[in-house]
């Protein structure tokens, strides 16, 4: 239990680095328009441009938070997801731009990204 509850707080800590990383990835672009289809548009660039550095940014945190075994890489890897998952949901409800967020692809390749961190550390220190 005491594992679980280090995973979700580390989860907010990578959360709130991801938005992070999303405004250090969209600041040459500007603000979208007021038309919610250019809203939709720069969110799924957005989404788009943080996947990867969010891949990395786990991939550091498992690899910062010693991975012991692949089993722990899954389970890290599935509660870091559904707390950005959740925290995106509560942000999005809060912000009206449900359909926005979760109608961009970008923000599913986002959440790869969250959830695939831990695993190719796992994979790749040959963890069992």
């Amino acid at each position: 239990m005491k594992a679980i509850i280090k995973d979700v707080l580390s989860g907010l800590l990578i959360f709130v680095l991801i938005m992070v990383l999303e405004f250090a990835v969209t600041l040459p672009f500007g603000e979208p328009g007021n038309e919610s289809g250019d809203l939709a548009v720069y969110l799924n660039r957005e989404f788009l441009l943080t996947a990867i550095p969010a891949a990395i940014l786990t991939y550091m945190a498992a690899m910062v938070t010693k991975v012991p075994t692949i089993v722990s890489a899954y389970r890290k890897s599935i509660i870091w997801t559904v707390v950005v998952l959740g925290l995106y949901t509560i942000s999005a409800v809060g912000n009206d731009n449900v359909g926005p967020i979760f109608g961009s692809y970008g923000f599913y390749l986002l959440l790869l990204g969250v959830f695939i961190g831990p695993i190719l550390y796992a994979k790749f220190k040959r963890l069992t």
